[in-house]
């Protein structure tokens, strides 16, 4: 047995698969952190040193089977993937329609049972509004969990919750019966609420179905991911006028704004 060719390979392997578990262990919590740099570093080093072990398996001296080959190409997979993914969470702000003390401009959209829904249900009514990626983002998952237990605090204010992505209406009953959310999901699968609100985000890496179940709280399937258009995550602060008292957004998808600034917002706008 080569080896040099199996402590590089399985150094990688477990570098890349320990840094990855503590990052995804943050993301339900929403302490992932704000600089990407240290996992970068820690992805590119693991990535490395299973090149490495790759490397010496083909040309070093002495035998390389499955237990070099197998944690090698598995740290190699996973690695590069999220090493491309994070260059990409950046969003592309500016185009937003609205601004604070604006009318919400009207829409119609989708229920998760397919029936038609349209703003003027919301009139007389105080309104989280929240622009999502989709049941698929793990992110948006995360934050929607947090929205769901501020729902009786919001609910002794008045206040309810509505979100809405372009997953088509049964892609988001798939969500919020697999999360338990206690609150309206809207789908806008054409993305026409999305473009009047100016809060799309084009060339977006995602998944094409959301996953049917998660994982310490994550959502994580198998389905393809591709390049397609959705919303920037964003959060509206509705009261029962119509009129919009305060926006969130980020220019980062994987940061969202923790319960306690969420309810910071609804205290100072209706208290």
């Amino acid at each position: 047995m080569n080896t040099y060719a199996l402590l590089s390979a399985f150094a990688g392997f477990a570098l890349v698969m320990g840094t990855l578990t503590v990052y995804f262990a943050a993301i339900p919590r929403g302490t992932v952190p704000v600089k990407v740099n240290g996992l970068t570093l820690r992805l590119v080093f693991g990535v490395a040193l299973a090149a490495a072990g790759i490397y010496l398996g083909l040309t070093g001296v002495g035998s390389a089977g499955g237990l070099v080959y197998i944690p090698a190409v598995l740290a190699l997979l996973f690695g590069s993937f999220i090493l491309w993914v994070l260059p990409q969470r950046h969003t592309p702000l500016g185009d937003i329609k609205v601004a604070v003390g604006d009318p919400i401009i009207p829409f119609k959209a989708l229920t998760t049972d397919g029936t038609p829904f349209n703003s003027s249900e919301l009139a007389g009514k105080r309104i989280l509004f929240k622009f999502f990626r989709g049941g698929w983002c793990p992110y948006c998952v995360a934050e929607l969990a947090e929205f769901n237990k501020i729902v009786p605090e919001l609910e002794k204010m008045g206040v309810q919750i509505i979100a809405l992505s372009k997953d088509t209406p049964d892609q988001a009953a798939l969500n919020k019966s697999r999360d338990g959310l206690k609150f309206d999901l809207l789908s806008d699968p054409n993305l026409s609420v999305i473009r009047a609100y100016g809060v799309e985000h084009h060339k977006a890496l995602g998944q094409t179905k959301n996953p049917k179940s998660t994982y310490g709280g994550l959502a994580l399937g198998l389905a393809p991911f591709k390049i397609e258009t959705m919303a920037i995550p964003t959060t509206l602060l509705i009261d029962e006028t119509g009129v919009i008292r305060w926006i969130d957004q980020t220019d980062d998808y994987r940061l969202r704004s923790s319960t306690e600034r969420v309810m910071s917002a609804v205290s100072q706008v209706f208290e």
